[in-house]
């Protein structure tokens, strides 16, 4: 009896070792994609302020344009009635 327990001591060892190891695989794979995903969320925010710059620059550009163009047009006189 002593040999059969041995064996099934080493039997639900190995099995605990294979579990274990099951759950270091799944552990780093849930990590790496957390990791990139943290990874693109940093991309995203800044893709996020280079698009606000970009729109604001744009606002800017195009209120100068029409200060300029209605700068050089005359001014309409009141009608007269």
């Amino acid at each position: 009896m002593n040999i059969q327990n041995q064996r099934g001591q080493t039997g639900m060892a190995v099995l605990a070792l294979i579990v274990a190891l099951v759950a270091l695989v799944i552990s780093a794979y849930t990590y790496l994609q957390v990791t990139q995903r943290a990874d693109m969320q940093t991309q995203l925010t800044k893709l996020q302020e280079l698009v606000e710059r970009g729109r604001q620059e744009m606002a800017d550009t195009l209120k100068r344009l029409e200060e300029q163009i209605r700068g050089s047009q005359p001014k309409e006189s009141p009608s007269k009635q």
